[in-house]
């Protein structure tokens, strides 16, 4: 199993701005947080909202925790060079990458091809 920790902070304006996700383990590499494909910011915290306005400050911080939990089996699906890209609204709301998902997770995903699949 692969390990996911993360460091959460809350920023002095919470609830109103959504706290900040930074995964520790495993760590995104520089070149990684450079790529918007990543969906890591060059500050190391990872882009779990589509815009500042997505976040609503009676949102529970445990939607943003299993978006950061959908966000590690993309990358572990990129790093794995299975794809090229990051879904744009992340795994929790999108299912295009199901079969994938559950394909790799059974060790037969290794067909050598990336999937582009154009994912929102």
């Amino acid at each position: 199993m692969h390990e996911f920790e993360v460091r959460v902070t809350y920023p002095a304006a919470y609830p109103m701005v959504p706290p900040a996700i930074e995964p520790l383990t495993p760590e995104p590499t520089l070149e990684e947080q450079s790529q918007t494909a990543w969906h890591v910011a060059p500050n190391g915290y990872l882009c779990l909202l589509q815009s500042d306005g997505d976040w609503q400050p009676e949102a529970s911080i445990t939607e943003l925790l299993i978006k950061a939990s959908g966000w590690r089996v993309e990358y572990a699906l990129m790093k794995a060079g299975l794809v090229s890209a990051m879904s744009i609204r992340g795994l929790v709301s999108d299912t295009s990458r199901d079969e994938l998902i559950t394909a790799a997770s059974a060790g037969n995903a290794g067909d050598g091809e990336t999937h582009d699949d154009v994912v929102e």
